[in-house]
């Protein structure tokens, strides 16, 4: 995953407004959960998610992924962070709201996984508690052989990367190629992101199989659709 890139992440997602994010986020937790005043961010990546909720929620973090968490702990030195594998954790308290965003989720890969994912999830939510899910692409929407390039182009760091969408049974594979410029000089490696490809009707069927009733926002919080409702 990130294991090469976490200290150019946010810079590779510099176009993700995570500001914007957290303020839908919190608008739908009073929506939907207005007593809500715990919650866990799962796979929170370096915690900017975490860096707008903080203030308004006792949060804690988890991923699988300790560089990333390195980042996140120096971002939000008051939250707590788990380095757990999100199918398969088993924290000490239960939350108000437990949220995976920004298509964390397709990294399990299976459905067998997904299922545990989400069954894990719902057993660190408290009675009435809410969870949020962000999926990745669906099948039928999924692109393949497209070949896609992004940019950062700070003062003292450039980054090329670029990749093309395969499909390997039921995931999506991009093995991203990255150029990377510093005042250091110039380096280039490969990361493979390996993410699942699963149906709405096979998010729908983890999701209430866990004990959650499903609503879905075509949108979400980045344009890639939401699943959530609450625990019974």
């Amino acid at each position: 995953m990130f294991t090469k890139t976490a200290e150019y992440y946010d810079a590779l997602y510099h176009f993700k407004d995570y500001e914007e994010a957290g303020n839908a986020l919190h608008a739908l937790i009073q929506h939907q959960a207005p007593q809500a005043a715990s919650l866990l961010d799962v796979a929170c990546g370096t915690g900017k998610h975490l860096a707008y909720l903080h203030n308004r929620y006792a949060c804690a973090g988890l991923d699988l992924n300790p560089e990333l968490l390195a980042v996140a702990q120096k971002r939000c030195l008051t939250v707590p962070f788990h380095h757990a594998d999100m199918t398969d954790f088993q924290l000490p308290e239960t939350f108000d709201v437990v949220a995976c965003l920004f298509s964390s989720i397709g990294y399990v890969q299976t459905v067998e996984n997904l299922r545990k994912a989400v069954a894990c999830f719902t057993r660190h939510l408290n009675p009435g508690g809410l969870l949020v899910i962000e999926p990745w692409i669906t099948p039928e929407n999924y692109w393949i052989d497209k070949i896609t390039a992004n940019f950062v182009d700070q003062p003292n760091l450039k980054i090329a990367w670029m990749y093309t969408s395969q499909l390997h049974g039921l995931t999506s594979v991009f093995d991203i190629n990255y150029l990377v410029g510093t005042a250091e000089g110039v380096t280039s490696f490969t990361e493979s992101h390996i993410m699942g490809l699963w149906t709405d009707a096979e998010y729908r069927e983890a999701i209430e199989a866990a004990g959650v009733a499903v609503n879905y926002d075509p949108k979400g919080l980045f344009g890639r659709g939401m699943y959530y409702g609450t625990k019974a």
